[in-house]
């Protein structure tokens, strides 16, 4: 929408709309301010499948995969390697980490543009011992990276939802996320997690020292991550609250 030929488009094809459903609260409140009947928006958070993402998933065989000792405390990010996830930023806090706390290995999941940049920095900052890439992993054995993981960390610099906090949370994981889109939709700072400002490589530091210190905390807030999904993140919710718009529509 920065184009002005897009953003017309964009306001044309809203208004034009008889339903629009917005996945977050950023993106709802962007909805509404450029649309002339508010009513016509709603607010229908995403969800994900909580019988796949679950607590008390077995991830030793992924740990075994990778050759992680079992004395070592796992940080997991799964994102495409772009400029609006942020990975540069969880990278450039693994000096101050491991400097505090150097069982610490970090598993970066996903592909994508930058992954060569992201993989030169590892190496010029000196934690490439302290450092997995995976590349993509498969559509199975997501679950069972977030079971194996300790710490999950959503860095993003954009993002409209971020099903990956939310799939993190349904396994049990205390999640460090960006204060942006709709992460904060889904992490109660200090409840299940934490949020940083964007692009605050030092914050993002500080919260996985805490947690990897705190390890009764991080486990609780894990647990009350669990509970935030199945309340408010079901996709099966989310299926109900659209259904019902549909059948409204099919009425009119």
């Amino acid at each position: 929408r920065l184009h002005k030929g897009i953003d017309t488009i964009v306001r044309s094809v809203l208004n034009d709309a008889d339903v629009i459903i917005a996945a977050s609260k950023a993106t709802f409140k962007e909805v509404s301010s450029i649309i002339t009947e508010v009513e016509k928006a709603h607010l229908i958070p995403n969800g994900i499948d909580i019988e796949r993402f679950k607590l008390n998933l077995d991830g030793s065989a992924i740990r075994r995969k990778l050759e992680v000792k079992e004395d070592r405390r796992i940080v997991f990010t799964l994102r495409r390697h772009e400029p609006k996830n942020g990975i540069e930023y969880l990278i450039r806090a693994i000096p101050i980490v491991i400097k505090n706390r150097n069982d610490a290995i970090f598993v970066i999941g996903g592909d994508g543009s930058l992954k060569k940049f992201h993989e030169r920095l590892a190496v010029k900052l000196g934690i490439e011992n302290n450092v997995i890439f995976t590349s993509n992993i498969s559509f199975n054995e997501v679950p069972y990276y977030y079971a194996m993981s300790d710490i999950i960390v959503v860095p993003s610099i954009q993002e409209a939802f971020g099903l990956v906090v939310s799939e993190a949370m349904a396994c049990g994981k205390p999640v460090i996320g960006s204060k942006v889109g709709g992460i904060p939709d889904q992490i109660i700072d200090g409840y299940n997690g934490f949020l940083v400002r964007p692009k605050d490589a030092r914050a993002i530091a500080k919260k996985i020292i805490y947690l990897l210190n705190n390890p009764d905390e991080a486990r609780h807030m894990g647990i009350n991550g669990r509970k935030v999904v199945e309340t408010k993140f079901n996709i099966k919710k989310r299926t109900e609250k659209i259904n019902a718009l549909y059948e409204i529509l099919a009425r009119q």
